[in-house]
């Protein structure tokens, strides 16, 4: 069952926020235009943030395939059983190396980096402020 909380906002809070989505729909700026505005310190690029929550997912079942509660998992990691679950479901949008190691070598696995190639048609994304490089 899926349990929701209500952001406790006053109404200025609320009208501030629609101000911001309409704006952000009709202007639609782009990444470095919102960092120049302040506010935001840095960004992750879609395509990284998409490849964090595929490797959320397969944990998840990874869990789920060794037939572990939430509750074992958190005995077993150290970490509250809440945080693993907004891991799970992608609600924590910026987990740490150290939590996702935790959470993999509980389930017997290992977390690796790699570095592939990439074909002339993609893009290599660099450091804020910088400028996208072609393969």
């Amino acid at each position: 069952m899926r349990q929701t909380r209500t952001a406790n906002r006053t109404p200025e809070e609320i009208a501030r926020l629609r101000a911001v989505r309409e704006r952000y729909q009709q202007e639609k700026p782009d990444p470095l235009q919102v960092l120049a505005e302040g506010g935001y310190d840095d960004f992750v690029p879609l395509g990284a943030l998409l490849e964090l929550h595929q490797a959320l997912a397969w944990l998840k079942q990874e869990r789920e395939r060794q037939g572990l509660s939430l509750a074992q998992l958190s005995e077993m990691t150290g970490i509250d059983q809440g945080a693993l679950s907004r891991l799970e479901n992608a609600r924590n949008t910026n987990p740490t190396y150290e939590t996702i190691s935790r959470v993999a070598a509980a389930l017997g696995k290992v977390l690796r980096w790699s570095f592939v190639d990439v074909t002339p048609e993609e893009e290599i994304p660099t450091p804020v402020g910088g400028e996208t490089v072609p393969a």
